[in-house]
């Protein structure tokens, strides 16, 4: 029965940590459409003012879509409705619909998720029409937006990554969320790999030999190492090599006998 509690207090404390980082706080949106204020009374916002983005396609590349979060650039010059302050546009290849509109938008922030996301969600778009984003923190300004479809009709959902959707502190510089570290690319030269060659061949020559004259010859101690009158002459035949080398230098040297 202990443990039966137990584990039913174990499960509660691992539900209330998970719902602690999943569920959405109101992010209140006021006079300014690109910003939003978390209602927890920490004083952090997201602000989307330095985010637009202009026709960018859809995954088939049958419609053209526009982002301004601000409801401000997107009326001029003739992309979408003149003066509705639209957020977000789509162009069929004749017409520009809007898809909602700057000043009727819901924002819901998980502030504890890491990196931070946040849905901004859109209506009053042209018959009907709204559009939900999902900006996640990261990247940079403005990042980058994708087609995630259209689903359920005429709800058309995009997927944005940008620093600009972190959360942000009054006096505070806005820094990303930290990512995956990445790995730095290994590089190995042709000298390494020579010299990783050389002492793997010469560790399998040494334990090989030794093994073989074990084995075959019963050799024991220092009569174990292969070619050992090979590796013992060898300091010699370094210091006759060096003495042929340097005394033709020297005058007067040598007893041969003059032509």
């Amino acid at each position: 029965m202990a443990l039966s509690k137990y584990v039913a207090l174990l499960c509660l404390g691992a539900l209330s940590h998970f719902c602690s980082q999943v569920i959405a706080d109101t992010c209140t949106v006021q006079s300014n459409p690109a910003r939003c204020d978390l209602t927890d009374g920490s004083n952090r916002y997201i602000d989307l003012a330095q985010v637009i983005f202009q026709n960018f396609k859809s995954n088939d590349g049958s419609f053209t879509y526009a982002f301004d979060p601000s409801g401000t650039e997107l009326n001029n010059g003739g992309t979408c409705t003149p003066g509705n302050q639209a957020a977000a546009c789509q162009h069929t290849g004749e017409d520009w619909y809007t898809l909602g509109l700057a000043s009727q938008v819901s924002v819901d922030v998980q502030p504890n998720a890491n990196p931070v996301t946040s849905t901004w969600s859109y209506s009053g778009g042209d018959s009907g029409r709204a559009v939900s984003i999902v900006i996640t923190c990261g990247g940079s300004t403005p990042g980058k937006i994708d087609d995630k479809g259209e689903h359920p009709e005429l709800t058309y959902n995009f997927a944005l990554t940008s620093q600009d959707g972190c959360l942000q502190t009054p006096g505070m510089p806005t820094t990303p969320e930290p990512g995956p570290t990445e790995v730095p690319e290994v590089v190995i030269s042709p000298g390494s790999v020579t010299v990783i060659i050389f002492f793997s061949v010469g560790t399998i020559y040494i334990a090989g030999g030794i093994a073989l004259m074990r084995v075959r010859s019963g050799a024991q101690g220092l009569e174990m190492i292969p070619n050992r009158e090979f590796w013992v002459s060898i300091p010699g035949l370094i210091k006759d090599g060096v003495m042929f080398l340097f005394s033709p230098c020297r005058r007067g040297g040598g007893d041969y006998e003059k032509l």
